[in-house]
């Protein structure tokens, strides 16, 4: 197993100082002009194809051959990060992993759910020009090929939409449980479409069905009434869990239990209903 790890800094990666014996060793092409590199080079941002999208990334005056190349794979992630609407800054971190023939990019942009960077899980160099621009220094374009299945998937993460089910014999729940909607929408998760409880058994065909990036499960119960001189008791029980559909990871559980008292059955439901989500609210 072969590990490799690159990790950069835009603002930095120009300092870098190269060996003196960069020119013996180098096979970059001569300075040329535009006209003769491979028209591929000659594209400012990407090429559309039918199943990938192609990244056209560059660098210019780089130390070294392998640093301009480094570079301008930078710049091709950066213009993937740019094209979900993330602003790269100089201080944008990158690392490339390669585990088992398999490779991973972190870009430029986290996850407002679970802080985690998003990743680029399938992705291929296509091709790769350098040349010298000077005694010793270096230009280069990388041609970066992503699946649009990828970037499907990446647009997902990014948007942060999800599913929500409820499991619930009391009426009002679901107008209940709807108020935790706007503390999930500020945390990056937007609640946008009901499903059944019972659909929620199987979170990968959840996944494959919604095509959501989070699913909310949540069950509202009743465990106990009572009624004391024309006032009634009711202890409600809030179990939910939230899930991360494209890892089918658990992100977090929430059980709660509150109690409503009011001179009506129905409003002491309510109460301890209410009790209870402001509870969750709380904690998310």
């Amino acid at each position: 197993m072969k590990t490799k790890i690159l990790s950069a800094l835009f603002f930095l990666m120009f300092s870098v100082v190269s060996c003196g014996s960069a020119d013996e060793k180098s096979n970059a092409k001569p300075a040329t002009t535009s006209v003769s590199r491979p028209e591929w080079t000659k594209i400012a941002e990407k090429i559309e194809k039918p199943d990938v999208v192609l990244f056209v990334g560059e660098a210019s005056n780089a130390n070294s051959e392998e640093d301009a190349v480094n570079l301008a794979q930078q710049n091709a992630f950066a213009k993937v990060s740019n094209s979900f609407g993330v602003s790269v800054k100089s201080e944008f971190k990158s690392h490339e992993v390669e585990t088992n023939g398999e490779y991973s990019y972190a870009i430029g942009v986290k996850s407002s759910v679970t802080g985690k960077q998003i990743e680029v899980k399938n992705y291929h160099i296509k091709d790769k020009y350098t040349e010298r621009s000077g005694r010793n220094e270096y230009n280069a374009f990388v041609l970066l090929a992503i699946p649009k299945t990828e970037l499907a998937r990446i647009q997902t993460e990014v948007d942060g939409f999800g599913v929500w089910a409820l499991k619930s014999d009391i009426p009002e729940a679901a107008d209940r449980i709807r108020e935790l909607f706007p503390v999930f929408n500020r945390k990056g998760i937007k609640l946008n479409q009901e499903i059944k409880f019972e659909e929620t058994g199987d979170i990968s065909a959840v996944a494959a069905a919604s095509n959501k990036a989070f699913l909310l499960r949540i069950e509202v119960k009743e465990t106990k009434s009572e009624e004391y001189d024309g006032e009634f008791y009711s202890v409600i029980e809030i179990n939910a869990e939230l899930f991360n559909l494209l890892t089918a990871e658990t992100i977090n559980r929430w059980r709660v239990e509150s109690k409503g008292a009011a001179y009506s059955r129905g409003e002491a439901l309510s109460n301890g209903i209410t009790k209870a989500v402001q509870e969750i609210t709380s904690q998310i």
